[in-house]
């Protein structure tokens, strides 16, 4: 069976001799590992539109333990992240935290959204990474079914709940935030977490 998937690459690692497994989230099927066949070949046509932080399009077909990638088309290759180290370092904290925890097979739009408009944000913008990496690290908890508003400290549950529920442009707006110790608590959840 053959299906097509709209997805984020999260990770890619070498596999056999000339193969690549590629780890996506994606709209359709959330997590899922794939193999591509050739893929570390020079002249692979599959390799350039595999890269993590990319968002592609891609054809798949069934297989019997891993289903295998048989076509790619990059929509979004974010360059100006992969140009620029720290939106670079920006995106694989959220891609690592994406990957290490959520299931494979477990379809949310809402997460393949989320990560979406984090990498496009970053593609545009050239400042305030720590509050938007705050602000997604604590949103993603919340569709994840993690409280973080019910484990955060009592005096921090209100910036925490802010987070979570307001647009990107409304958080940068906001001058208070506690930025160093939402971070640590943010850290402290995640660690527990990973």
């Amino acid at each position: 069976m053959y299906y097509n998937l709209t997805a984020i690459i999260l990770k890619r690692q070498d596999f056999r001799d000339d193969d690549l497994l590629v780890t996506v989230y994606s709209r359709e099927v959330g997590k899922l590992t794939l193999v591509a066949r050739g893929g570390k070949k020079i002249l692979s046509k599959l390799a350039g539109h595999l890269e993590p932080a990319s968002l592609s399009l891609l054809n798949v077909a069934s297989g019997k333990s891993i289903d295998q990638l048989t076509g790619a088309r990059m929509i979004k290759g974010y360059r100006c992240i992969k140009a620029n180290l720290d939106k670079s370092e920006a995106s694989a904290w959220l891609l690592k935290l994406v990957n290490d925890l959520t299931l494979e097979n477990h379809q949310d739009e809402q997460i393949f959204g989320l990560v979406e408009k984090y990498l496009d944000f970053l593609e545009k913008k050239d400042e305030d990474y720590e509050i938007v990496k705050l602000s997604v690290g604590f949103k993603l908890l919340a569709l994840l079914g993690f409280n973080p508003v019910a484990k955060g400290e009592l005096k921090f549950n209100q910036e925490i709940d802010f987070l979570i529920r307001n647009s990107m442009k409304k958080i940068l707006e906001n001058k208070k935030l506690n930025i160093k110790k939402l971070n640590i608590i943010l850290n402290s959840e995640l660690n527990t977490l990973t």
